[in-house]
């Protein structure tokens, strides 16, 4: 079924996912719930790169804000491939969680670089307004099934950093975080394609 993720929800930690299980649908904070067995590891995962980034002291600098935001959205897929990678069963989904796990952490240290070597510049950027709301869009499908929900969260997960990255081309100054966000979008969006098709075979 579908599902609405909303960075203002609260949802709990669960380690360990039980066996597929029918969603159990409800209202809480404006989207649809769904039953702790059917992925609340994966949501938390996700919820924690986004409620650090709502609670980021923007600088108006887009490209000192556009590389703390991609870190931190880089680090919350490194968790959900991390969960992929101990609880899933399905190969082609693991190999693809590796892949997009060791991308991540490699240019969360590029990112990390940049950050400690650049100097916020006085600026009145709105990259920060528009990554908000970029952070409340899309959807993803929940069927209990570890390996379709991380494809499906993770595709996600992927637009939303396409989205920024694109958003931030339309501002930013620096080459490096121009072809930093060139590299996400052209990698992301191949990636994209391939986590839908994994969540339609195993759907």
């Amino acid at each position: 079924m579908k599902k609405r993720f909303f960075a203002a929800a609260s949802i709990s930690l669960a380690l360990v996912l039980a066996h597929p299980a029918v969603a159990q649908q409800g209202q809480h904070a404006g989207h649809k719930t769904t039953s702790p067995a059917s992925g609340n590891t994966l949501m938390k995962a996700m919820q924690s790169g986004m409620d650090k980034m709502m609670s980021m002291k923007m600088t108006g600098d887009p490209d000192h804000d556009f590389a703390m935001m991609m870190s931190l959205h880089h680090q919350s897929a490194v968790e959900m491939a991390d969960l992929e990678l101990k609880k899933g069963q399905n190969a082609q989904v693991k190999t693809l969680a590796s892949k997009i796990k060791a991308a991540n952490q490699k240019e969360i240290g590029q990112l990390t670089q940049f950050i400690g070597s650049h100097k916020p510049q006085s600026a009145s950027s709105t990259l920060g307004k528009d990554a908000m709301k970029i952070m409340h869009s899309g959807n993803h499908s929940m069927n209990g099934n570890v390996d379709h929900d991380f494809a499906s969260m993770m595709a996600q997960h992927h637009q939303q950093g396409v989205d920024m990255a694109r958003a931030f081309l339309k501002e930013g100054k620096t080459e490096k975080m121009q072809t930093m966000a060139s590299s996400v979008i052209k990698m992301q969006t191949k990636e994209i394609a391939e986590l839908k098709r994994l969540e339609a075979i195993l759907r």
